[in-house]
């Protein structure tokens, strides 16, 4: 290895970044905001699978999509409202520091989210010459090798 590896340095910096994020915010406006992007992807993949079903004309498709979109904006209303609550608690002083604490580890999921996006991408060959380069760092890598092991979204 003659060159620095650039994609390890970037996931040292970001887990810096997301320890530093995860602490300001703490644990349970973290898991909101968590929440909130998966709910996000969710909602996006829902959407995409009702307008296929209603441009296939798959009424039994479309009435279960719908179903479904109403049924995870239901759970996600009552995640917000138990979320709402954890958060009040979590600012009682013998409870703030603890959920500093524990934010590092939202923080780091946040990080791990990010990273194997951009694994992903690179992977795919949507980020063009700057994806070779991670492909060509995660291959190099050990580490890099051993994290992109577990990435499910290849």
């Amino acid at each position: 290895m003659n060159s620095i590896n650039i994609t390890f340095i970037i996931g040292i910096v970001l887990i810096l970044l997301g320890i530093r994020f995860g602490f300001k915010i703490g644990l349970t406006k973290g898991l909101s905001h968590l929440i909130a992007l998966v709910v996000t992807v969710i909602s996006l993949a829902l959407i995409l699978m009702l307008m296929a079903s209603i441009h296939a004309g798959k009424s039994r498709n479309t009435v279960i999509t719908v179903i479904l979109i109403v049924l995870l904006g239901t759970i996600y209303g009552v995640v917000k409202v138990v979320l709402k609550s954890a958060r009040k608690a979590s600012e009682l002083p013998i409870l703030h520091l603890a959920d500093k604490l524990a934010g590092i580890i939202v923080g780091l999921l946040w990080v791990a989210i990010v990273y194997m996006v951009m694994i992903t991408l690179s992977y795919r060959g949507w980020l063009g010459s700057f994806g070779e380069m991670v492909v060509k760092d995660v291959e190099e890598n050990v580490i890099l090798s051993l994290i992109n092991s577990y990435n499910k979204l290849i």
